[in-house]
């Protein structure tokens, strides 16, 4: 039987992923599905009396409260904006009282308990009948000052008690076993139709032997010719009937496993793709939460449903939850300022999301001050020349540069310089694109695009004298054609006048060959292709274009060569490939100079080490993986031990930088399998930790640690310095 301390311990681990269930279930219950609220009634009630048995009063005494509350509102009573943000608290303070221990009796959780209670008094008692469904949400009568309403579209058609449809994909991605098994076997049933047409062909072999041996005129006897003559005719007419029938069942045998293999790549994406509902519930708590901490009035508004591959949703969620935070923090006004420019006091967050066939379009729309071009120059000016002269569009791509931020002093939410860079970082791995659009004094907008997922993406082929290239048709515009009064000669350089409904635009154009190495102007009667870039759009004239297809691409980072402007590679029917380039680097490089072309007939070659970050705290993670990236390695992350020693193994790192404490498996637990462990056992390890005392330092040197860096004195050249002797085997 396991202690007491074990169960405490069983119990905490467990709690951030009930956390995370119960969050979803009353997001998901906002959202129209009033079937969440027994259940997560029932995983209250359950968590309430673990943590009484186990003597966790603090954590027993939330849950209790959260009960009740969850209880008056099954009873019929109307649950308001007050009764959503306190549940939210007493999850957040119940994953808190989780992750520190000591922690129990915070102040902190005494104003949760409060709001509990005030929320229970203001739903009160009665209503209809028990098991008749909970009315939905009305509005706060009076919403506290530091409140975050939200305005939520269901994203599905369903009514709200209707059982999941089997085959749609749920929030979670599953694979159909039943549909796996049924292909496996018709694989396997192929396979050995297969195997027959092989002895057949081998019977047809034989007899061709026989053939030849027949109609050689070597030692040929004149009295038996005619006979050889109608046996050479026996056997080609009996190996042409062979021959025929193994076409025949190789054309059926090939188009059966066609089928087959289609079905399994159908049920493999379908089990890889999940709804975006559970991510829109992550970006509504983070609106609320991110309010609350910042005393600022907000209304998010979460919109729209879609699709995605589950690596693309891990990548875009991040990304995503950065931009709401940044919205709430940078762009909303305190309400004073708000009053001072005629805005209603409360601001607004919308994030809509919007699918097509090949793409799902995230937009993230503030109704803010925009963004601080002027603040931003001033950041600017010691590290980029000419900063000051260069215009609001030109300043935008700089706000997604690493370490950078315009807030004067470090606060709850920004400071650190880790924000918008990990936006950029994330969508451009998924081969997506960030476009800005921000007015001061009005607002911004930041639309994610990202392909809906990772098997194949939808391009553009183009051509361009020695190169077949292509760009994602997400980037694309519009193509025109280029006429004499359309191609205007600037001093800055060719641009394009581009016609809409909204009037005219003159976008700058470029010859993709002089990008590209090869040279060339564009010139009337070229084709050219107009691209978004992150603050508007640009042109560039090709040779040729074709249709819209999807391709599968090999990523750039498994490529042994690389370019600076490709991000992956794809063949084609005739054997050659076609270099799918990355939108927002052509822009950059065709504004340079021509001899600055990165791209030559000569690829560079790439081995960029590899680090790989252990580390639990996500801001902490992110600020390294920064740092490390900056010093142009290759970072693999992990948020735990066990983790981070799984990608070890999956891919061997030049060198790890990992916490201590961590759940799961520990850094030392971590180190000490990494020194058992076949290639893994002398690749250099960094610990970085908040307990570096001396004595701890030298013994995890014992263990064969190269360094140990203080958390509280942390200082960023003494990691790169450490790092980079560490890779150079100092």
């Amino acid at each position: 039987m396991r202690s007491r301390a074990d169960l405490v311990a069983a119990f905490r681990r467990t709690m951030p992923d009930r956390v995370a269930q119960a969050t979803d279930l009353w997001l998901g219950y906002e959202q129209g599905q009033s079937g969440n609220l027994q259940v997560l009634r029932r995983l209250l009630h359950t968590l309430k009396g673990e943590a009484h048995m186990l003597e966790l009063a603090a954590c027993g005494d939330l849950a209790e409260l959260a009960e009740d509350v969850i209880d008056a509102v099954r009873g019929g009573a109307r649950p308001t904006q007050l009764t959503g943000d306190s549940l939210l608290g007493a999850l957040e303070g119940l994953g808190l009282l989780s992750a520190s221990p000591g922690g129990e009796a915070a102040p902190e959780l005494e104003i949760v308990k409060e709001t509990l209670r005030a929320a229970r008094a203001e739903l009160g008692g009665g209503g209809p009948p028990a098991g008749e469904p909970a009315p939905p949400l009305a509005p706060a009568l009076v919403p506290p000052c530091d409140s975050v309403h939200e305005s939520v579209v269901p994203p599905r058609l369903d009514p709200p008690d209707a059982p999941p449809d089997p085959a749609q994909p749920t929030a979670r991605a599953a694979l159909d076993a039943e549909a796996v098994g049924a292909l496996l076997q018709e694989l396997q049933r192929l396979h050995g139709e297969r195997e027959v047409i092989q002895r057949r062909l081998r019977e047809s072999q034989r007899m061709l032997r026989a053939l030849l041996v027949e109609i050689d005129p070597r030692g040929a006897d004149v009295d038996r010719f005619a006979e050889r003559i109608a046996k050479t005719l026996g056997y080609g007419a009996e190996i042409e009937r062979l021959l025929s029938a193994v076409r025949a069942d190789w054309s059926s045998n090939e188009f059966a496993a066609g089928r087959a293999l289609d079905e399994l790549d159908e049920v493999v994406r379908r089990a890889s793709v999940v709804r975006t509902e559970r991510l829109l519930n992550q970006v509504s708590l983070a609106a609320r939460s991110a309010a609350r901490m910042l005393g600022k009035d907000v209304e998010a508004r979460v919109e729209g449903t879609g699709l995605l591959d589950a690596a693309v949703e891990r990548r875009l969620e991040p990304a995503l939850l950065h931009l709401v935070r940044n919205a709430i923090d940078h762009g909303i006004e305190p309400a004073d300022v708000r009053a001072s420019r005629g805005k209603p006091a409360r601001g607004t967050v919308a994030v809509t999301v919007v699918q097509t066939d090949a793409a799902v379009r995230v937009e993230v729309k503030d109704d803010g001050g925009g963004v601080d071009f002027a603040r931003l120059r001033e950041v600017l000016a010691p590290s980029v020349p000419g900063a000051s002269t260069l215009d609001d569009a030109e300043l935008i791509p700089y706000l997604f540069a690493h370490g950078l931020t315009t807030s004067r002093s470090v606060g709850a939410i920004s400071g650190r310089g880790v924000g918008l860079d990990i936006v950029a970082r994330e969508i451009g791995a998924l081969g997506g694109q960030v476009r800005v659009d921000s007015k001061p004094g009005l607002g911004t907008t930041i639309v994610l695009v990202v392909p809906k997922n990772l098997h194949g993406e939808e391009v553009v082929p183009i051509s361009s004298r020695r190169f077949r290239c292509a760009v994602p048709t997400h980037a694309v515009h519009s193509v025109v054609l280029l006429e004499d009064e359309e191609l205007l000669r600037a001093p800055d350089g060719p641009r394009v006048r581009l016609t809409s409904g909204a009037g005219a635009e003159l976008a700058p154009l470029y010859a993709l060959g002089a990008v590209l190495g090869d040279g060339g102007q564009p010139a009337p009667g070229d084709a050219a292709l107009v691209l978004h870039h992150a603050a508007g759009l640009f042109a560039v004239s090709v040779d040729g274009y074709e249709n819209p297809r999807l391709v599968a691409l090999v990523r750039s980072e498994e490529m042994p060569v690389t370019s600076p402007l490709v991000r992956g590679v794809a063949p084609t029917a005739d054997g050659e490939a076609m270099l799918l380039l990355d939108v927002e680097r052509l822009f950059a490089y065709a504004r340079q100079a021509p001899g600055n072309a990165p791209f030559t007939a000569a690829a560079e070659q790439k081995r960029e080490p590899l680090a790989l970050v252990v580390e639990d705290a996500p801001v902490a993670r992110e600020l390294l993986c920064g740092i490390l990236r900056s010093m142009g390695l290759r970072v693999e992350e992990a948020s735990d031990g066990r983790e981070g020693l799984a990608r070890a193994r999956a891919a061997p790192p030049d060198v790890v930088l990992t916490d201590l404490e961590m759940p799961y498996l520990s850094g030392l637990e971590m180190v000490a399998e990494l020194r058992r462990s076949p290639g893994l056992a002398r690749v250099p390890v960094v610990v970085l930790t908040t307990a570096a005392q001396e004595q701890s330092e030298a013994a995890l040197r014992g263990r064969g640690v190269r360094a140990v860096l203080s958390k509280q004195r942390f200082v960023e050249e003494e990691l790169r310095r450490i790092i980079a002797a560490s890779l150079g085997g100092a």
